[in-house]
Order: structure tokens, then sequence, then C-alpha cells
């Protein structure tokens, strides 16, 4: 019995001797130490976020940060064509430079006052090499100082709670300056490949430490983001025994990391010598720029004078005993819709319109008098309030020759719920493939509850079929974007193979479990691969680890699964309906944020070349995530892509 003991309390001894001695080592030696060689890179941040505002690009040399050629003044985000602007004055600055360095690579001796000032830059001992190898490395980056401004205001409202989070996990409080690089401390901050929050959690890491779905996204909630930050960074520091590592793991992930040090040994020789496929500029700067952050947020007043800092808001949390709607709760509460919303940013929209109920569980925060009146008479202001369950997301996958009309017909809805729940208008052409959904009694209309006007979900039409262009031609452009989403009227049917419209804000392809078998006496069921889609996420979705997937799959562990394949999924703990649920829910989740922090501006072509990879394409020329890339090319074969081909391309902006 001693024995079951003390091994039982082992774990916990080890987890506490290893608190003391992280806590003894960040207490003691400074943990974010400036090496020689990464100096230049913290100089080159220190004057991104103090000295350049978004309004100047500044061309320097991605290598040696040191090397700056110039400055281009660029037109303010709300201008007209500021984008097409941009990049033209950019890529023009760009090939000035090379053109320079080229001279130079070549052997000629600088002979205008500008050769000279770029030949200088790199000092007296560089050779033709040296100008061949920089010819290719002009990077122009962003200035930051007026983003960093508001970050610096934004951050009074979280800092101190944030340093206290990390203190009690025995860490260095100055990992909660770490958000300035990541998100200039804004909740709502969102990146075009699925970052979420102040402290840019993906899905999958996220999910390692809060709840996502599709009501409750805990990346939003600043301290809740912010435990589950000091959780990962604390791992990281455990595995590899370095700030300096550590927080560069926090961008590049912990895995590469290792590999890194198993390598080259310290931070400073990774920073010097690690090469990799993905190890590329953003990560190299990670740690330079957390602490060029540091020092500026430190040293604000410095900087930016005695700026006035957000103050922390007030508020009293209930954990709600069961699912309640965010209407009945305002009513029995008498509190302000904008100032619960404030204040619960871990809430999804579908709350806010009324798609779902607030679940069961959650730590709801209310402003101090709503919370002293419900501490004083919880029964009576709670009585009826709670449901059961939550409300269930159902969908619609439109098939050939349905029509609006027929598919509210079939399903007992009226036609302009059924528009509304779907962003559509009188002129809406549906297609095969969209997944409608099917709106639930007592619904508000879409953005109805928003605190900012709903961005018009913008569409372009495009050929069902991608063909080639014909020979010695250009191919054909898109046309350009509709405005508010190509809408499609009622009664027209779905086409097969003419032209179609695409709303980015509907959900496309086949979520549906295609067929159910009993195989060993197991239910089991065969689904195709979408976009976005991992065995993670199945395993999710049915409640069971990720190797029985594999197992049932005969998968080997390293084996990715391909867009359109068809594999098995056990439907034991999880029916056919939920899972298609869930599965749904992701792709809606998915498609709502982006177009809430970004708009289609319009489309582009791009023509596939011989050797062409759309993964490296999406995230290197693109730099959009694929599932938005095949909404726009729904009858492309992403797996056999050929140099016949051509892309219709989304441009995206960042709203705001």
């Amino acid at each position: 019995m001693k024995k079951k003991c003390f091994l039982a309390l082992y774990p916990m001894l080890f987890c506490a001797v290893a608190g003391l001695l992280l806590a003894a080592v960040t207490a003691g030696a400074e943990p974010f130490p400036v090496y020689p060689a990464m100096a230049p890179n913290v100089a080159f941040w220190k004057k991104v976020y103090t000295r350049y505002t978004s309004s100047q690009g500044i061309l320097h040399d991605s290598r040696n940060l040191a090397i700056i050629y110039t400055v281009v003044a660029l037109a303010g985000r709300d201008s007209r064509n500021a984008r097409k602007i941009n990049t033209r004055r950019i890529k023009a600055a760009k090939a000035h430079y090379r053109r320079i360095l080229g001279r130079l690579a070549g052997g000629q001796l600088p002979r205008s006052a500008e050769e000279k000032r770029v030949a200088a830059l790199f000092g007296r001992h560089a050779d033709r090499r040296t100008f061949a190898r920089a010819r290719n490395n002009i990077r122009c980056q962003i200035g930051q100082q007026d983003r960093f401004r508001q970050g610096m205001i934004r951050s009074g409202a979280y800092l101190d709670q944030i340093k206290r989070i990390f203190r009690s996990q025995g860490l260095p409080q100055d990992l909660a300056y770490l958000p300035h690089v990541e998100s200039s401390f804004n909740p709502q901050a969102y990146s075009k490949f699925g970052a979420s929050g102040i402290w840019q959690f993906t899905r999958g890491t996220g999910r390692l430490f809060l709840k996502i779905n599709y009501t409750v996204d805990e990346r939003r909630d600043p301290l809740r983001a912010s435990q589950a930050a000091a959780r990962l960074l604390k791992q990281n520091y455990q595995a590899l025994g370095s700030w300096p590592l550590a927080i560069t793991a926090y961008n590049h992930g912990l895995a590469g990391m290792q590999r890194a040090k198993r390598r080259h040994g310290g931070y400073e020789a990774v920073f010097r010598r690690y090469r990799s496929r993905l190890f590329k500029f953003a990560s190299r700067n990670f740690y330079p720029e957390f602490i060029a952050a540091r020092h500026v947020a430190r040293n604000y007043r410095r900087y930016f004078g005695n700026l006035k800092l957000r103050r922390p808001e007030k508020s009293v949390s209930v954990k709600l005993a069961g699912y309640t709607s965010l209407a009945d709760l305002i009513r029995r509460l008498h509190v302000d819709p904008g100032e619960l919303r404030r204040l619960n940013p871990a809430l999804r929209q579908p709350i806010y319109s009324g798609q779902k109920y607030i679940p069961r569980g959650f730590l709801l925060h209310l402003p101090p008098a709503a919370g002293k009146k419900l501490s004083t008479h919880p029964a009576r202001l709670l009585a009826g309030i709670y449901r059961p369950h939550q409300k269930r997301s159902r969908f619609y996958m439109v098939r050939r020759g349905d029509t609006l009309g027929a598919i509210a017909r079939m399903h007992d809805l009226r036609l302009a719920a059924l528009m509304q729940a779907n962003d559509l208008n009188g002129r809406a052409i549906i297609r095969p493939g969209q997944n409608l959904r099917l709106p639930l009694p007592g619904e508000k209309p879409a953005g109805a509850a928003k605190t900012v006007p709903p961005q018009p979900a913008k569409a372009v039409l495009l050929a069902a079929k991608s063909r080639p262009a014909p020979a010695g031609k250009r191919p054909t452009p898109a046309l350009p974007p509709a405005q508010a989403a190509f809408k499609e009227a009622a009664a027209s049917p779905a086409p097969a193979a003419a032209a179609v419209a695409i709303n980015p804000a509907v959900v496309s392809g086949n979520l549906t479990v295609e067929s159910v078998r009993i195989t060993n006496g197991r239910r089991i069921g065969y689904i195709r691969v979408q976009a976005a889609e991992t065995l993670g996420h199945y395993a999710d979705w049915l409640g069971v680890a990720t190797r029985q997937i594999r197992h049932l799959n005969h998968f080997a562990f390293s084996r990715a699964i391909r867009l359109h394949e068809r594999i098995k999924i056990p439907l034991e703990r999880v029916s056919k309906a939920v899972f298609e649920e869930k599965r749904y829910e992701y792709h809606k989740e998915m498609a709502e944020d982006f177009l809430a922090a970004y708009r289609i501006e319009q489309t582009r072509s791009y023509a596939i070349k011989r050797g062409d990879n759309i993964w490296k394409l999406c995230r290197e020329v693109f730099d959009v995530p694929f599932w938005l890339v095949t909404k726009y090319n729904p009858d492309l074969d992403f797996r056999r892509l050929n140099p016949s081909q051509t892309l219709i391309v989304p441009v995206v902006a960042q709203i705001g």
C-alpha cells in the first residue's frame, strides 16, 4: 500500500521539483540574453517599432538587418487602390537596388553617389559574391510605430494580470511582453492561416489548452489565452533549457527547435548556422523581435511620451449551470449587450445571433452591478433560464436541380429565413456542393447583434470547369467581384456546368457520411476528406484517439491523408448526424472567422507551372489558405495539377 502511494505521489513530486528548479534558474541570471550575432537584428526591430510607421516600407537585407537600402513611402490603407500602388512602389524600389547590386556583383566599380552608398553598406571587405548574394536577399518590412503605440495603450487592460499569471507559474514575468510581437495586444487579431487572439494560437496548438468550437473560442480571451501561453512556454523551456530557444519554439514549434539544438547546441549557434525549409526569416527573428519589443514596452515613455493606457475592466464571474440564450440572460440581468460582449470575447458570433446557447459550464463575466445582483438573488434571477441541451446546427448540401424555394419547402422554412441565414438575396444562384445552413426558429438575421457593421461577403463569377487558355492568348482574367456576395435567385436551379457564383461565406464540399456499414459488430462510416481537415479533427469530433482511425484505415504513423480520399471512421461513440454537425460547424467557423478579419478585394488568374505545389503556392505566393482557394476553383482536381490549367486566386485585405 505504501509503495502504491509513493508511486502515485511520484509524478506530483517530480512536477514540484521541476517547478522549483525552473523558478530558481529564471530568478538568477538574465533569462533573455542579447548575443553579439543578433544585436543588429534587435537594433533593426527597435527602429521598426519606434521610428517607422505603417505608411513606410523599410527595404533591407534579409540576412544582415544592419543594411537598410531605403524607406519607401506607402499609400494609406484607406486610399483608393492602396494595395496596387504600394505593390508597384515596393517592386520598383527592389528592382532599382537589384540593378545596383547586379552591377557590383558583375565587378563594376560604383560610379554614382547612390552606388557608392550601397557598396559602403557592406563594408570594405565585400566582394562580388557578397553583392550577388545580397541581390536575392532584398526584403521589405512595413513599419510598426503607430501599431506598437496602439498596442501599448491596449496592453494596459491586461499586462499586470498577465504578469501575475506568469509569476504564478514560476516564469519570468517579462514574457508578458510577447503579445506585442504576435498581435499588438489585439484580442480580435486573426491571421490568414487561422492564428487567433493576442497570443496568436493556431487551432491545433490552442486545443491542447483551450476550448475552441463553434460557440466558444478561448483564444480570444486574453487572460485564458495567457494561462495557456504560460503552460506552452513552460513546456518549451523544460524541453530546451533556455529562454531564447523556448521563445523561438513558440513561433517555430518545439520539435523543430529540438532538431536545431541537437544539430548546433545553444541559441547563438542556431541563430548563426541553422538552416531548414521552415526556419526562415520570421522564425530566425522571433527572439530578437521579442527582445526589441520588451525594451520598447518597458521604456515606452522614451519613445511615445506619457500614453494613457487602458485600465482593466472590473467584472464578476459566474459559472453557468446549464445552456442559456443570450437574450434571456440580458432580460433577466438588465445588462448592456455591448458590455457583455466586451467582457466575454471568447463567445463567438452564433451566440449573439441566436443560433446557439451560451454553453453549460461557461464562466460568464458580468459588469459588477449585474454580478452583485446575481449573487444576491441567484435562484430568482436564473429560475427557468437554463436549457438541458444545446441548439443543433442543421445544414443541407445542394444537389443538381435544387432551388432555394424547393429547399425551403422541403424543410418547412420561410424562404426569407433561409436566405437570411446564408447571407443571400433575391438574385442568388445556388450550385451543387454548397452547404446551406438551415435556420432554427427565433434566430436573428445574420450579423444583427454585431457591434460593427458586417462585411459584405464578396464573390466572383467563375466558369464551372477550369479550361486552359487558347494558344497564343493570355488567360482571361476573372470578372471583378460583385458587391455583397453574389446573391442568387430563389427559383434558379443549381447549375451543373454553367457559370457559378462563389460566395466565400457559404461552406462547400461533401461533409456527409456517404455510407455506414456494420463490420465485425462495429458501425463504420465512409467519408471523403475535405480541405483543411486532418485525422486529428476527425478524432476530436468522434471522441476517439487518432491512432484508432489510423488503425482502422491501416495508415502508417507518418502517412498524411489526401484531399477527397475515401477513409473509414468509427461511429461507436458519436452518431452520423452529430459527426456531420461538428464537421459543418468547423468549416463554418473557419469561414466566419476569416471573413470577419479579411475582405475579398478581387481575384486574379495564375497559370500553373511545371513542378508547382499547391501548398507552397498558397503559403508563399498567394498568401491565402488552401481552403479559400478551393472555393474559387470548385471543379479543379488539386491532386493532379498540370501546366495547362489556370487557377482563380482571391486577393484579400485586412479589415480595419
